[in-house]
């Protein structure tokens, strides 16, 4: 499968391009329509929770924010949400869906929302960057429960800003999980909020559903 890539200044995702990934970077946003991860739609995929949350502002937006677990969970709502939106539900298994397959095979596979993801947590890796242990094997149980080959992992939700503006990067990376590879990495950014709020989490969802499909009417 291959991922075209490319920048878009409303959501601000960036990529690395390689053999199997096409980057088209210009100084004009492309029209609104443009979604960089439709093919994934076409896809049976595994939609796994976010693993981290940091905040990076100077906003003191930690100090009012639930636990970050807590907070994590919503995100997952919220995407699983936003996914449902777009008509994905059948080809795809969402965070709940996966959540609910371990609890009912206990010992099998790893918690799906504490898995040992360091390794891919910062930065972009190349196109076909091999995954190590245990994250790998981890991936290759979760991925049994499902009719899914590929993954799609939002890894870390990092929330940043300054001068009293702030907003979310949601660190993507996309997986191949029988050969362990990396298919793509990128980051998308919310948009701007003076104050931290559930808004956060449904924005952010919202523009990572938007890169795939429209909402079904």
């Amino acid at each position: 499968m291959k991922f075209a890539l490319i920048s878009v200044a409303a959501f601000l995702v960036t990529g690395l391009p390689a053999s199997r990934l096409t980057a088209q970077v210009g100084q004009t946003a492309p029209p609104a329509q443009s979604r960089p991860l439709e093919r994934l739609a076409s896809e049976q995929m595994l939609v796994l929770p976010v693993q981290y949350l940091t905040f990076a502002d100077s906003l003191g937006w930690s100090q009012g924010a639930p636990s970050s677990r807590a907070y994590l969970n919503t995100v997952d709502d919220e995407i699983g949400f936003a996914l449902k939106q777009r008509g994905l539900k059948g080809r795809w298994t969402l965070p709940s869906d996966i959540i609910r397959s371990v609890e009912r095979n206990p010992g099998y596979a790893p918690d799906p929302r504490s898995l040992t993801a360091d390794e891919i947590r910062w930065g972009q890796k190349d196109t076909g960057w091999q995954l190590q242990e245990p994250l790998a094997s981890q991936l290759r149980t979760l991925v049994a429960l499902t009719d899914a080959r590929y993954i799609l992992f939002p890894v870390e939700m990092r929330l940043v800003g300054s001068h009293g503006v702030g907003h979310a990067m949601l660190h993507l990376v996309i997986i191949d999980a029988r050969r362990s590879q990396v298919q793509w990495s990128g980051d998308l950014a919310g948009s701007d909020q003076t104050k931290f709020s559930p808004a956060i989490a449904a924005d952010i969802a919202s523009r990572l559903a938007d890169l795939i499909a429209a909402p079904v009417p």
